[in-house]
């Protein structure tokens, strides 16, 4: 059986153009996205990427879809990402209010409270909207999902939600089992009476031996979700498992192979060929470990 490896690939002209974006992105990230440099005054040579602000990250963690998320979990502390544009006055009201609303909760909330809000997020859309600025914030119970202590009372706030806090702007959503009961949605359903159990079991299955790979909390997962008579989710599993390697990294091996979505893999087929036969997640994977290799970013973030 053959096994990833970025000696069994060549890679093509894109590859090139691909390094000479990436140090471009994580010039601006740097500069732009936790700097205070404006975009249009940054000091890559590429008009696209002063003027189109979605090209600023190497890192999935400062990424639009993800901002509010560095918001509940640091609170308004200097162990914030974006602490020193704060304190500098450069954020907006939406940052403000929920970082500050949020501050302390890491005192509060375990692992369990945590990765039930990442999926919370994740499910629900990541509070994306792209034609909006800034995009990270929209249609989300998390600026009151502060006020509470535990999960029960996180589902309460969704079962008492007066708000839409679904958002397909940018995002999909899962096929969620038809609601039962008094649900009137199945997003609603699975959250309250799915998602409870599914963080114990996850959070459990982190905390009992060593670190583990991407996919082994991805296979635990869809397993799950198998075991039930529910669809995978992949989709948003994924991102869910992405942010257990960002704001969790102590359970998680960060370098392991992650997934790849439709886009990914069309993209990932410009920068190499195969050398020799393989499978097609194993080209894959070699093109991410030569993408590692290179740059030292980890596969999720690539």
């Amino acid at each position: 059986m053959i096994t990833a490896n970025p000696k069994w690939i060549k890679t093509t002209p894109y590859y090139d153009e691909f390094l000479r974006y990436y140090q471009m992105a994580k010039t601006q990230q740097e500069e732009c996205n936790l700097g205070i440099i404006k975009h249009a005054d940054s000091s890559v040579p590429d008009d696209l990427m002063k003027h189109v602000e979605l090209y600023d990250v190497v890192e999935r963690k400062y990424a639009g879809f993800s901002q509010i998320v560095n918001d509940v979990f640091y609170g308004f502390t200097e162990d914030h990402p974006y602490w020193n544009k704060m304190t500098q006055g450069h954020m907006t009201k939406q940052r403000e209010t929920v970082s500050k609303n949020w501050t302390g909760k890491r005192n509060v909330f375990g692992l369990k409270e945590w990765i039930y809000l990442f999926l919370f997020h994740r499910l629900t859309g990541s509070a994306i909207n792209y034609s909006m600025k800034p995009s990270g914030y929209h249609n989300t119970l998390l600026f009151e999902m502060h006020q509470a202590n535990n999960i029960p009372q996180l589902i309460d706030i969704i079962k008492g939600a007066k708000k839409p806090f679904y958002t397909s702007v940018g995002y999909q959503f899962p096929s969620f089992p038809k609601p039962q009961g008094d649900y009137k949605r199945g997003g609603d359903y699975f959250l309250c009476e799915f998602v409870p159990q599914l963080v114990e079991d996850v959070a459990r299955f982190l905390e009992q031996g060593g670190k583990k790979d991407l996919r082994e909390i991805g296979d635990f997962m869809f397993k799950w979700n198998a075991d039930r008579g529910l669809r995978a989710f992949r989709f948003q599993y994924a991102a869910f498992i992405a942010d257990i390697a960002d704001w969790f990294p102590e359970f998680v091996n960060r370098e392991s192979p992650f997934y790849y979505g439709t886009n990914a893999k069309e993209c990932v087929s410009y920068l190499a060929t195969k050398s020799i036969k393989m499978p097609e997640e194993v080209f894959l994977d070699s093109v991410m470990m030569k993408i590692y290799e290179d740059t030292g970013s980890f596969p999720y973030n690539a």
